[in-house]
């Protein structure tokens, strides 16, 4: 959804949108379909309920240094990463049902897969390429602490208690491409989670600390999302200027934009721009003309449209437009021409 936000009696007026971000590192543009696999996972990994593993920890007073080798954890990461490639809009995703091919075997470092099996596969499930996730590693540790604190009102002497949780994860991601038989990236993320608290009662303490489980689960979630930053594009609020007061022919389209109905806007903006002849209603028409092509991706059309406007009648608004659209194209594909205006007023 978008709104305008109305500015008093200001011309100007603005449209809070959502525009698309690349990743750092997106695939290959041969590469839109994706068929998502977990490869760490082998016959050690076990799906056991929260409350067991909790009770193991509280069985050692809940100072535990291990490694744990969770399914849930490990599908929670491929699953969330499935839905955050897709809703990216950039990957169309395919997570098999049997999507654990070596839970069978055993394997301390997951090798590249076959370029046999790779091309089967993505013939199989008709995907452009594989992103499977290789290795997997969390590890937990956990502690407890009293700290005695003196009670100066009633003489005595009082304790807090602090709880510590650590989760370090380890993930190797490859991406195989087989019609060139190449694995087109390799991703390597490490990072550590935390959680502590404190209260003056142990139990109360414990009732609400995040248990072991819940906290590996959260580690493949925020793996899935470290890597959804870097190969799928974001989506990112802001705000774009919208001329929509003053000329009749700027208001009667002014609720269009205002409820997100910006191709029958742009239709009616288009049409007045053919036929204006005031340089000052053109201009704005073109600024107008350009946000939208900007809404719809259309980089190269929004810059020709606003240099147009530009030329017709300078407006700051106008230069700065500019200046945000070329910074966008720059993150997208190299510049065609010097198409922005200089950062000096004519």
């Amino acid at each position: 959804m978008a709104a305008v936000l109305l500015g008093g009696c200001k011309p100007i007026s603005f449209l809070s949108v959502d525009l698309s971000s690349p990743g750092s590192e997106e695939l290959p543009d041969s590469v839109q379909t994706l068929l998502l696999l977990d490869r760490a996972v082998d016959h050690r990994y076990t799906d056991d309920p929260s409350d067991t593993i909790q009770l193991r920890f509280f069985e050692r007073q809940f100072t535990v240094d291990t490694i744990l080798y969770d399914l849930a954890a490990s599908d929670t990461l491929i699953r969330t990463l499935g839905h955050l490639l897709y809703e990216s809009g950039r990957y169309d995703v395919i997570i098999p049902i049997d999507r654990f091919p070596m839970k069978d075997s055993f394997n301390l470092y997951s090798d590249s897969m076959l370029w046999e099996e790779v091309e089967r596969l993505t013939s199989l499930y008709q995907t452009d390429a594989i992103l499977s996730l290789d290795y997997h590693k969390t590890e937990v540790s956990t502690g407890v602490e009293r700290e005695a604190y003196a009670d100066w009102e009633n003489a005595s002497t009082n304790y807090i208690y602090g709880a510590v949780m650590k989760v370090a994860y380890i993930a190797q991601f490859r991406v195989y491409d087989p019609r060139n038989r190449e694995v087109v990236r390799s991703h390597f993320l490490v990072d550590t989670l935390y959680w502590n608290d404190r209260d003056l009662e142990l139990k109360a303490l414990f009732r609400r600390f995040t248990y072991v489980k819940p906290a590996l689960v959260e580690s493949g979630i925020a793996a899935a999302l470290r890597l959804s930053e870097r190969i799928a594009p974001r989506w990112v609020t802001t705000r774009r200027a919208l001329f929509l007061k003053g000329h009749p022919v700027l208001r009667a389209a002014a609720p269009l934009a205002m409820e997100y109905r910006m191709e029958e806007a742009l239709a009616a903006w288009s049409a007045a721009e053919a036929t204006a002849t005031s340089k000052s209603l053109k201009s704005k028409l073109l600024f107008n003309m350009a946000v939208a092509y900007e809404m719809r991706g259309d980089l190269n059309e929004a810059i020709r449209l606003g240099v147009k406007s530009y030329e017709t009648m300078y407006r700051q608004v106008t230069h700065n437009y500019l200046i945000t659209l070329g910074n966008r194209r720059a993150l997208l594909q190299p510049p065609r021409n010097n198409d922005v205006p200089p950062s000096s007023n004519p």
